[in-house]
């Protein structure tokens, strides 16, 4: 337990380390506000896509199709438990900071933080089950999290379908299931764009975190609730349900690492874009991701004690 502890603080230290270089790219003006928005498109349209079919392209057939299935299970019961899990919490808010604060519960950051970290600690096999939790994800916050954050307006069909998340889940899956292997002029512009997901998407986490002053980030108390139910609470309680599924022992630490990262990136940009309360988005966004270095190894060291009693 203790030797597993210490592995992920290590994993986690490195992420931060690359987080912070990138608040200290943005302070220095190494990087714009417009810098970091264009490197968080590149990301979602371009990176984690390739880093996706990447890892069903790969050595991902060794797993079988039923583990597959309940990787999609277990991610759907992830933010239905975080869903109904929400509606406890913040009701006597006023309805800009409820909709942002039950937004940042619900959602991680299962791309740009929960990604990597499986990456590091689980591997190629722990990737391809992060995919498929990006992709419920998706649809996810493109349904039930655009309805929150917009009021009760629906985003349309096209966004959840046609979302980078799921179409590369289109085309890694045929490959996954077929056992087909790219052709190298494929596969190796799509490893190298895969290989950038960690180190931009800490530097993209870091920008964010260096935009809000100290005293700002540190003043809300609601922000330190949420932060402490997203981080441990919801990881905790999903753990205990997901354990009567009798997942992989890979597979359940995936799942509970994407369900443990810090607030979702989109709980600002939903919030700008309705016209909420975006400032207490970006802060949720920032401490959250502080606060993770110490619950991450926590909730990764419970995952992998209980991951052995299966």
């Amino acid at each position: 337990m203790v030797s597993s502890m210490i592995t992920v603080m290590v994993k986690v230290a490195e992420l931060f380390l690359m987080i912070g270089v990138g608040a200290v790219c943005f302070r220095l003006g190494i990087l714009t506000r417009r810098g970091v928005s264009q490197l968080t498109t590149l990301l979602l349209y371009l990176v984690a896509p390739c880093l996706i079919v990447s890892s069903l392209a790969g050595e991902g057939g060794n797993i079988a199709p039923e583990e597959l299935a309940l990787s999609l299970g277990l991610a759907v019961l992830a933010h239905v438990l975080s869903i109904g899990l929400s509606f406890l919490f913040f009701r006597r808010e006023p309805l800009p900071r409820r909709q942002v604060l039950r937004f940042s519960l619900i959602y991680s950051n299962t791309g740009f933080m929960g990604m990597p970290l499986v990456q590091a600690v689980v591997g190629t096999e722990g990737v391809v089950y992060a995919s498929v939790f990006i992709s419920v994800f998706n649809v996810f916050v493109w349904t039930h999290g655009y309805s929150l954050m917009s009021g009760g307006e629906s985003s349309g069909w096209k966004k959840v379908v046609l979302n980078p998340g799921v179409l590369a889940l289109a085309i890694g899956l045929p490959l996954f299931f077929l056992g087909w292997d790219l052709p190298e002029l494929l596969q190796v512009p799509i490893d190298s764009f895969a290989a950038l997901n960690t180190p931009l998407a800490m530097v993209v986490i870091g920008c964010n975190i260096a935009r809000i002053p100290l005293k700002e980030m540190f003043s809300d108390r609601s922000v330190f609730l949420a932060s402490g139910l997203r981080l441990l609470l919801f990881p905790v309680v999903f753990l205990g349900a997901a354990f009567f599924c009798g997942p992989a022992p890979a597979l359940l630490v995936s799942s509970v690492i994407q369900a443990a990262a810090p607030s979702a990136a989109n709980t600002v940009l939903f919030a700008t874009r309705f016209g909420g309360d975006d400032k207490l988005a970006s802060k949720m966004v920032a401490v959250s991701s502080l606060l993770s270095v110490a619950t991450l190894p926590l909730v990764v060291s419970a995952a992998q004690a209980v991951s052995e009693a299966l």
